[in-house]
């Protein structure tokens, strides 16, 4: 056959440009070869059991098979170019000479598809391993590998079960179809899947792969492949540190002879990345729960430090303040944010009349883990003046008495010390004077006192015994002085049972007062009945008591304004009495009474005439007073 000189020149040209860039890719190759067996042979050859290596190992043979097949092409040009050389020479071609031609042809072309399948089996490999380590989002890396093993393998649909730690069942975890669309959890239970190959894997942790499952001896008595007519299945286990975790299983209800033995073993390449990959996700996910489990944690330990009402301030084994809480910055009028991160002698330098920063350093310096030192210290705040605080300092230390940091607790009393001092000035002053009950309600309501003196509605009761004079003539002085004592105490427990307030003694007379410390609605009536009990119970002592010991009394009740509130000095005596007309009145009216008797001015009367028996009223002049006053004498009690 003639051969036409043109067209072999230009066939020639064309092979002679093939060779050049195969020239190229083998030398890329041959680099990329050594690099690999540089890592492979070299540096991790002590690691062959770990699928990454495997993963370089299976990386590294492809390379060396692809540039097997590059050899291989370029001998084939080779010889091609030699036969193009040797028709364009002679001018004619023999049937010898083309039939070998279309041999060399068949081989390159063989070559050439065997080296692009290689290719892209080195390619997919390294577009898994860089997918694997993408991301630690472990649903987004399954889902792009799934789609990518499915697409490479051509399989109808694939899906990854994980095995469950406590039942060793697998268990659903991501399903794709070719489509690369997801099949949803909800349609796992009823997939239609050989479920036996998937326990199979699991159990044996070998791969598996059927050409045609419908013919398969081992597979055929699996009903699930039967009833579904499963043709081609593959699946690989996930195993990492020797433990089986789950399986990637595909397959096709459509095709035989979908796999083969390089899918299968790309397969198994990419569950040991995968593998991989899952552990890591896992605990990623594992470690965000910790720290989300710590984050909530130092939420809550936040949320009490804010909420008690001591302050806390911690610090690390550097000084710098890590926690200073709300009730911190309002004892120590100090803006807690201001303070974080803050070496403790830069913050407390603003306080310096309350010594923190030396309690601090000294119990870092001169004590151990777990010793707490108390100290209470006056002293002046800005803002809050003289403040009263209790100062418990510990340093921290971990297991192995390395200095953790400090923590100093601060408890404000100064409301407290106030408080004390309130009870402490309460009970002086009435604890000898009113009832029990009163000094109760004082000290559980400072505020309802106002020592500093207001002028309110009070009834006044005022007590003289009478015969004092007499007596003193005819007694030792020292029974004189126990004779009236014990007169004044009959008295004063008739005052007591009406809560009335003791104001004054004054010799053998005595002074109540009802409405004042604390307000009393029927305070009038509240001084009529003191008053009355006074005369009976007197009255009854006298029974007891011989006729030359016996004395006799007068009393006078009033109801009127007058101030109420301290007399005395600051600094040494006082005294809670009431000063004003109202009570130089019923003091008028205890000089002007007959013996053991009462006299009630008028508006006390008024105010208990629906409770009392009284006599006729009659007028009386009184000292002081430019009319008289009109009085009755107090009969009994309705």
């Amino acid at each position: 056959m003639a051969a036409s000189p043109d067209w072999v020149l230009s066939a020639g040209n064309d092979l002679r440009l093939i060779g050049d860039t195969l020239v190229r890719i083998s030398r890329t190759l041959h680099e990329h070869g050594r690099k690999l067996e540089k890592a492979v042979d070299g540096q991790y050859a002590s690691e062959v059991d770990d699928p990454r290596v495997r993963l370089l190992t299976d990386s590294l043979h492809a390379n060396r098979m692809a540039d097997l097949e590059l050899g291989r092409l370029s001998q084939a040009l080779q010889r091609v170019l030699l036969m193009l050389q040797q028709v364009s020479s002679q001018g004619n071609g023999h049937s010898s000479q083309g039939a070998g031609f279309e041999r060399e042809r068949e081989a390159l072309n063989s070559s050439i598809i065997n080296l692009k399948q290689h290719s892209s089996e080195l390619e997919t490999l390294y577009n898994i391993a860089r997918t694997l380590n993408s991301t630690l989002e472990f649903d987004e890396v399954l889902r792009l590998v799934m789609d990518r093993v499915i697409d490479f393998v051509n399989a109808e649909r694939g899906f990854l079960m994980l095995v469950n730690p406590a039942t060793g069942e697998p268990e659903f975890t991501i399903a794709r179809d070719k489509a690369a669309r997801s099949i949803p959890e909800s349609e796992f239970a009823t997939a239609q899947i050989s479920r036996g190959t998937v326990k199979r894997v699991i159990s044996s942790r070998q791969p598996l792969l059927a050409d045609d499952a419908q013919v398969d001896d081992a597979l055929r008595a699996q009903e699930s492949i039967m009833a579904y007519g499963i043709r081609s299945i593959m699946c690989a286990p996930l195993v990492v540190r020797n433990n089986c975790i789950g399986v990637v299983y595909v397959d096709s209800r459509i095709n035989a002879n979908l796999f083969g033995p390089r899918h299968r073993d790309l397969l198994l390449a990419f569950c040991n990345q995968a593998a991989i990959a899952i552990d890591n996700a896992r605990l990623f996910a594992d470690l965000n729960k910790a720290l989300q489990q710590v984050r909530e944690d130092k939420q809550y330990m936040d949320n009490i430090f804010s909420s008690i009402a001591n302050g806390v301030i911690t610090t690390d084994s550097a000084g710098l303040i890590t926690t200073f809480n709300h009730a911190a910055g309002a004892i120590l009028s100090m803006n807690p944010m201001e303070a974080l991160g803050k070496h403790y002698r830069e913050v407390f330098r603003a306080r310096t009349q309350a010594g923190l920063s030396e309690l601090l350093y000294n119990a870092n310096a001169l004590h151990d883990h777990g010793t707490i030192v108390p100290n209470s210290i006056d002293c002046e705040i800005p803002g809050r003046g003289l403040v009263n605080l209790n100062l418990y300092v510990s340093s921290l230390r971990d297991p192995q008495g390395m200095h953790i940091g400090m923590a100093l607790v601060v408890d404000d009393r100064t409301e407290l010390k106030r408080s004390e001092a309130q009870v402490k000035q309460i009970r002086r002053i009435f604890e000898r004077y009113v009832h029990p009950n009163v000094v109760q309600q004082l000290i559980r309501d400072p505020q309802a006192l106002n020592l500093g003196g207001e002028t309110k509605e009070i009834s006044v009761v005022f007590a003289d015994i009478r015969g004092y004079t007499r007596l003193s003539e005819s007694m030792p002085p020292e029974e004189v002085m126990h004779l009236i004592n014990r007169y004044l105490k009959i008295m004063c427990e008739a005052i007591w049972e009406e809560e009335g307030t003791l104001t004054a003694f004054q010799g053998d007379a005595l002074m109540a007062i009802f409405n004042a410390p604390l307000p009393q609605k029927n305070h009038a009536m509240r001084a009529v009945r003191a008053a009355w009990k006074m005369r009976m119970a007197v009255l009854e002592y006298q029974r007891s008591q011989p006729q030359e010991t016996q004395v006799m009394f007068g009393i006078g009740v009033n109801t009127g304004l007058a101030t109420v509130g301290n007399v005395g000095s600051q600094e040494r005596m006082q005294n809670y009495t009431a000063i004003g007309d109202t009570v130089n009145v019923a003091s008028r009216l205890q000089n002007n009474v007959s013996d053991n008797n009462i006299l009630l001015n008028d508006p006390s009367y008024m105010h208990v005439y629906r409770h009392v028996q009284v006599g006729q009223p009659f007028q009386l002049a009184v000292k002081n007073k430019s009319a008289p006053l009109t009085v009755r004498y107090l009969l009994g009690l309705l």
